[in-house]
């Protein structure tokens, strides 16, 4: 469980994603997800720096990972695979979303201290960060344009209320 520094740092790089991703026109769901990504991008960056942070914050980060992940494709990529702009978009998110996955596996199941384990960690960040700004500057605005304002809001409550019943089963 991250400290309140963590905590601090996390929320207020999430704050400045939302307020990127408004700017940029992003507007319900879309901005949810850019926040969540800044949250994420920083702890992941925080749990790096010795195996004791990555100890503290690990769990955190793979709930965040897992239930946004999974979240994402059950509420708001079938609204993409609606739309031409957006439905070859959706495919390669899958793709890389089981990458991430496979990756969550690895650094699960690797000794925390041991080179392959940061290696494999290390992989996963820019794996994360690689999809984060894909998403960011590719995908969203074109599903924005695609899905509107009030659907992207619509999107948004139910995404936040699956991403939450998924953050519980995971261990």
């Amino acid at each position: 469980m991250p400290n309140r520094i963590d905590s601090m740092l996390s929320h207020g790089m999430g704050k400045v994603k939302a307020v990127k991703a408004r700017l940029k026109g992003l507007h319900g769901v879309f901005r949810t997800l850019a926040e969540q990504h800044g949250e994420v991008s920083m702890l992941l960056e925080r749990a790096k720096t010795s195996d004791e942070k990555f100890t503290e914050l690990w769990p955190t980060i793979k709930r965040e990972l897992i239930s946004h992940e999974k979240a994402e494709v059950r509420e708001l990529f079938p609204y993409l695979r609606i739309y031409p702009e957006t439905r070859a978009l959706a495919d390669h998110h899958d793709a890389e979303a089981n990458q991430l996955e496979w990756l969550i596996k690895q650094v699960d199941e690797l000794a925390i201290g041991s080179e392959q384990r940061k290696d494999v960690y290390q992989k996963l960040i820019d794996t994360v960060l690689h999809h984060a700004r894909e998403e960011e500057s590719e995908i969203f605005p074109k599903a924005m344009d695609c899905m509107g304002k009030e659907l992207a809001r619509q999107v948004d409550a139910k995404f936040k209320s699956t991403k939450e019943q998924i953050a519980a089963t995971v261990m």
